[in-house]
């Protein structure tokens, strides 16, 4: 399997100074949560937001347990709008 050519991946939101999530509007897995590890980008976890959005809170706490609910619900009103989804 080919990498992704990093030229589509969008960054949206960085959550904290090394991950940041990124949007691939036409791929499978649209939504990929990335890191940066001694300055490479590596793909901690992917999903397919559009259709499984409701699963995003355990997909992104699994990631990064020191997360909380309202930094999720946060995250959320900032991705939605890149797949016309109500905020």
């Amino acid at each position: 399997m080919a990498m992704l050519d990093q030229s589509v991946v969008k960054p949206i939101v960085a959550l904290d100074d090394h991950r940041y999530i990124a949007i691939i509007p036409d791929a499978e897995y649209n939504l990929e949560v990335w890191e940066k590890k001694n300055g490479r980008p590596h793909r901690m976890g992917r999903m397919d937001y559009k259709f499984h959005r409701d699963t995003f809170a355990g997909f992104i706490y699994r990631l990064m347990p020191s997360v909380n609910l309202v930094q999720i619900h946060d995250l959320q009103k900032q991705i939605n709008p890149f797949f016309d989804l109500e905020v």
